[in-house]
């Protein structure tokens, strides 16, 4: 145990034994490639972090924050987590720890109901959360690192896990 501690890269953190099961598994995913290659004005190819452009809009208009969920952060982790059923669990696991901390902590009952809807996440929450995005997609990380990173926020929130 101590043994894949070390190899997940986990250090210190007080991980469960189911926390260490879902790492394994995401660090069986594909690597990430995180940026968007982009036609320059001179017909060059050059990289664009999607996330980057999205940080920094003040933003408090519901509809706005709608779109800012959907074509930001969501748009952002289909483009970039590993696709197809063989990782659904791999997205599921990070989208759960996602929806935490955009959520204020909130987490899922035992009928799957959160009563937290993240499409209206306060603007602060959101940016976190596409902070984390951009800083993992910037260093083309693993899906493992990813979930490491809300992991890390939630626990310095006071938020918890999801069971």
């Amino acid at each position: 145990m101590e043994e894949n501690k070390k190899k997940l890269g986990t250090g210190e953190r007080n991980l469960s034994k189911e926390d260490l099961e879902r790492l394994e598994l995401l660090q069986k995913s594909e690597e990430i490639k995180g940026e968007q290659l982009a036609l320059d004005i001179n017909s060059e190819l050059i990289t664009e972090n999607e996330a980057d452009k999205l940080l920094g809009q003040k933003i408090d208009d519901p509809v706005t924050k709608f779109q800012l969920y959907y074509n930001g952060l969501t748009k952002l982790l289909k483009d970039t987590l590993p696709k197809g059923k063989d990782f659904e669990d791999v997205r599921r696991i990070v989208y759960d720890e996602k929806n935490i901390l955009i959520n204020r902590g909130a987490k899922k009952d035992d009928k799957g109901i959160r009563g937290s809807d993240g499409r209206m996440a306060y603007l602060d929450d959101l940016e976190k959360a596409i902070k984390i995005v951009a800083i993992w997609t910037s260093k083309r990380g693993t899906p493992a690192e990813l979930f490491i990173s809300f992991w890390d926020k939630n626990e310095e929130l006071g938020y918890g896990h999801q069971d």
